[in-house]
């Protein structure tokens, strides 16, 4: 995984535009993106958690019944996994 605020770790500049720094750092985002939702299925938070955001009932089962730690948790160890890859 590469990732990084303008090419990489380390960079000091912004890269160029045809930079294979910068394409290996948009191929990295693109993984990741693509990697999340073959794992979780989707991006929302309604799809990710099974929770109606919009409906209070929900919000209370969500932490009543700690259901971050089976959702939340797991997505987000999934990203810091994946942008910790060398």
């Amino acid at each position: 995984m590469y990732l990084g605020y303008l090419s990489g770790v380390g960079a000091t500049g912004a890269p160029e535009v045809k930079d294979s720094k910068r394409k290996q750092a948009i191929a990295s985002v693109r993984d990741l993106f693509s990697g999340f939702i073959g794992k979780f299925g989707g991006l929302d938070c309604t799809t990710l958690t099974g929770c109606n955001w919009s409906k209070k009932e929900d919000i209370k089962r969500y932490f009543k019944e700690e259901i971050y730690k089976g959702t939340c948790y797991p997505q987000f160890e999934y990203v810091l996994a994946r942008c910790l890859e060398k």
